[in-house]
Parts: structure tokens; sequence; C-alpha cells
């Protein structure tokens, strides 16, 4: 099995089938919108109205301060979002994983066609969609004077934070063919990595000697890259090296897994 060659076609995929591709991804978002009347609309309105609660509620309401030192802002809603949006659309990825090939199993059995096209359409969807409030955080950070020319790195850390989550849901995609436990699971289990990710407060009140637990978490360092290009203005390349060694780790794999098994998926599904 010759490694460069199937990393090679993964990502060539996307361009050697862009219409199967790109009609997935267009049905996958139909999909969710299928029977109401505004449509589309509603994925702007949706991130649009969720910001607008969060920016009330923790800046008018609560008025919680952070440490400017500690966390790039003294406002908590502006820490919270920057940690939030990002952790929105992988969870979202990783929650419909399971269902990847099992909803498809028809598909599957009966048309040839890229398994790959699955977990990258399960990838793109959540992140195109998240990215629309992303886009309207990012112009709510401006308008507040956050604003930095180190923000150019901004899209080599999604990019990173896509690739580390690809390889997961390949993973989880092909495994829950297999154990179908998974799906109960993994809700679970995105709860209380949520809560061991620094989103809803900063590494500084973490004591000390557990620090070391949540710099474990790959999404720490993710998350972490995502506060210092936003707030900090700041990129450690300590801490992109990281990020891209676990996204190249993931992927690598998965992919793997998933060329081994994949030509089991029809029969057992």
């Amino acid at each position: 099995m010759n490694l460069f060659l199937i990393l090679k076609r993964w990502f060539q995929i996307p361009f050697h089938h862009k219409t199967l591709f790109w009609g997935f991804v267009r049905n996958e978002i139909k999909g969710r919108f299928a029977g109401s009347i505004g449509g589309f609309v509603w994925s702007l309105l949706t991130p649009l109205a969720n910001l607008l609660i969060y920016i009330f509620v923790f800046s008018i309401i609560f008025k919680i301060r952070m440490k400017p030192m500690e966390t790039g802002t003294d406002s908590f809603v502006v820490y919270f979002l920057t940690g939030l949006l990002p952790w929105t659309a992988f969870s979202e990825a990783l929650g419909s994983a399971t269902d990847a090939f099992l909803s498809r199993a028809n598909l599957i059995t009966k048309v040839a066609f890229p398994l790959e096209i699955l977990p990258m359409t399960g990838v793109i969807v959540p992140f195109c969609l998240n990215g629309l409030g992303f886009v309207m955080f990012l112009v709510y950070l401006v308008f507040k004077g956050y604003f930095h020319t180190v923000w150019v790195w901004l899209p080599l850390v999604v990019g990173v934070h896509m690739v580390f989550t690809l390889g997961l849901v390949s993973l989880i995609a092909g495994l829950s063919v297999f154990l179908r436990d998974i799906k109960q699971f993994i809700g679970t289990a995105l709860s209380l990595w949520f809560f061991l990710t620094p989103i809803i407060y900063p590494l500084s009140m973490v004591p000390e000697k557990l620090r070391w637990v949540l710099k474990m978490n790959p999404m720490y360092h993710f998350i972490e890259l995502y506060h210092q290009v936003l707030l900090h203005h700041f990129i450690s390349f300590t801490t992109l090296a990281y990020a891209m060694g676990l996204a190249l780790l993931c992927f690598v794999g998965s992919v793997l897994f998933f060329e081994r098994s994949k030509h089991a998926f029809a029969d057992v599904l």
C-alpha cells in the first residue's frame, strides 16, 4: 500500500470528482433546510441570533471580565466565542460522522463511487455553515478594534483544523459501520471533551499541577491557535507545528484504516 499515492488520491477527489462531490455538499445543505420556508436564510439568521444573544447576556447582564494579559481581551464573550465557534463546527462534524455511511447504506451497496467523498462532505458542510457565523464574529471583532495583520495566519489555522477533523470523521465513520454503539457514545464524549477544552475558561484558571492534562487534549492546541491569532495577535510556531503534526498523524492513521476497511462496508451495511 503506497501511502503517498493514497494521500494524493484523497486530495485529488474533490477535483477529479468535483460534480459528484459538490452535489453531495449541496444535497446535504438542502437536506438541513428541507421543508422550511426560509431555507438557506436560516443559515444566516441562526448564527446571527446566537451571536447577539451571547453578546447581550455576557456583555450586558453578567458583565464577566477577563484578564487581558492572560486571554488577550477583557471581554468574556469575545474570549468565549473565539473558541466556541471553531468547536461548534468540529463537534457537528464528529456528531454526524456516525451516520456518514449508515444513512446511505442503500446508495453504497448499489452505486460505485469514491466513498471518501462522504466524510469529506461531513466536514465541509458544518465548517461552511458555521463559517458564516464565524465571519459575522470576525466583523464584530473588527468593529471592536481587534483586527491585526496576524490574522493572515487564520486560513492556515482553519485549514489544519479541518484536516484534523477530517481524520477523526473518517475514522469514526468507518468504525461506526462495524461498531454501531459509537453513535451512542459520541455525544457524551463530545460533551466531556468540550469541558476539558479551555473555551469557557482560560488555562490560567486551572490549577498548575493539572494543566498538563488539558494540554494532552488535542483540541487545546487548535483552540489556543485561534485565541493567539485573533486576540493575542501573535502565533506560536511551536503550537502551530504541534497542531500540524497532530492533524497529519490523525489524518494519515485514519486514511490507512479507511483504505483497509472500506471494501467490507458494502458487506456489513
